[in-house]
């Protein structure tokens, strides 16, 4: 290649970059409110589920998974726990319409940290993830969330990824979802088991990768080598959760069990984990996991198939997310900048597009989801209706 077209094409994927920025931040029209933004300010750039959920509990709805009362949110059905899967938290939540259901997009959750799909740290705290699957629904879609579990080998969990993702497409029209429209969206350490499933073909099912768009939001790094973003926390991840809890006094921070769920048994959904002590690794594909051999590594990459892969991606995460920097790139997380522009380079078609959320968390950025905050939903939701 000549030295002019190299030229030509590195302007090209610095212009490709500058504009997945803008047009995914252009969208948002709502900011965080200011006394929120200062509480998350207060918090830093960490991993903090219970204080969190404490600022945006208040914009929810009264009634949670905790309530008795029928229909839980007026107009829409929910079933719990539906299983796909032999493990008895291989299940899914689905939110559906009640009326002018038709045949509708369908958004998928894959939650982060252990695999909650309703977190635990305390009763403030059970109000999410419904949010993300109400907010669906209320969008003209049918939501379903989805519960994680500890993953013994590398693709375990994208094995647990395609059996639900299989179940979708075979079940979902039972619920006036549209089995050919599907839209996938990760958080955190759910990126890990999403990233290697859309990464590996040999995974999918027999009518291929199923989804139309994914959303990576706040990833933990799945593996994208030869690229090597830097480590979340150092050489110590644990680190970005050891604050967690402090600033709104929560015993044992993200490890708190205090919103466990009534009658449920250690290992079931919304019951206690059955995993190592608190300050250990995380089991799920949370941080502190094994340093894997760099041939291995590479052998296990994702980044062949996003290279070539028609499903459309947006890279997410807020200006106060672990990792971020402020002062580098506006606080986009380095892996979103990497594989970014990785992807650019074989051209806008290829270019994913970038959600830099400002003033969102860590935690924020998925518990403002159906709040007045729309900075992170507005934008999401204008992305999926333009994918065809």
């Amino acid at each position: 290649m000549s030295l002019r077209r190299r030229s030509i094409r590195a302007l090209l994927v610095a212009l490709i970059a500058f504009c997945g920025i803008s047009i995914a931040a252009g969208v948002a029209e709502a900011q965080v409110p200011a006394n929120i933004e200062s509480e998350l300010v207060k918090m830093g750039h960490i991993v903090d589920p219970p204080c969190t959920a404490k600022l945006y509990r208040p914009m929810m709805p009264a009634n949670d998974i905790n309530s008795d009362q029928t229909p839980l949110y007026p107009g829409i059905t929910i079933l719990r726990d539906v299983s796909f899967g032999p493990n008895p938290r291989d299940v899914v939540d689905i939110f559906s319409a009640d009326k002018d259901t038709g045949s509708r997009p369908v958004l998928i959750y894959v939650p982060g940290g252990v695999g909650n799909k309703i977190e635990l740290q305390d009763k403030e705290a059970n109000a999410f993830y419904d949010n993300i699957a109400r907010w669906a629904t209320k969008n003209g879609m049918v939501g379903v969330n989805m519960e994680r579990h500890s993953s013994p080998t590398w693709d375990d969990g994208a094995k647990d990824i395609s059996a639900m993702l299989q179940w979708v497409e075979a079940n979902i029209s039972k619920y006036h979802g549209n089995p050919d429209r599907i839209f996938i969206w990760a958080h955190s350490a759910g990126n890990m088991p999403l990233g290697t499933y859309i990464g590996h073909p040999e995974l999918y099912g027999p009518k291929g990768v199923g989804v139309k768009g994914v959303i990576f939001m706040s990833a933990a790094a799945f593996d994208i080598a030869p690229l090597r973003p830097p480590p979340i926390g150092g050489s110590n991840p644990l680190s970005i959760l050891a604050d967690a809890g402090k600033t709104c006094g929560v015993t044992g921070g993200a490890f708190s069990a205090a919103g466990v769920l009534p009658g449920r048994a250690a290992g079931e959904p919304g019951g206690p984990e059955l995993g190592p002590p608190p300050g250990g690794p995380r089991p799920g594909g949370g941080p502190g996991g094994p340093a894997v051999d760099p041939a291995i590594q590479l052998s296990r990459s994702s980044l062949p198939e996003l290279e070539k892969t028609s499903v459309k991606i947006m890279l997410a995460n807020g200006t106060l997310d672990i990792g971020a920097d402020p002062t580098v790139d506006g606080g986009l997380m380095p892996f979103n900048r990497l594989l970014h522009d990785e992807l650019c380079k074989d051209g806008p078609e290829r270019c994913p597009t970038l959600l830099l959320a400002k003033g969102e968390s860590h935690m924020s950025i998925v518990f403002s989801i159906d709040t007045p905050d729309t900075s992170v939903s507005g934008p999401i939701l204008t992305w999926m209706k333009g994918i065809k």
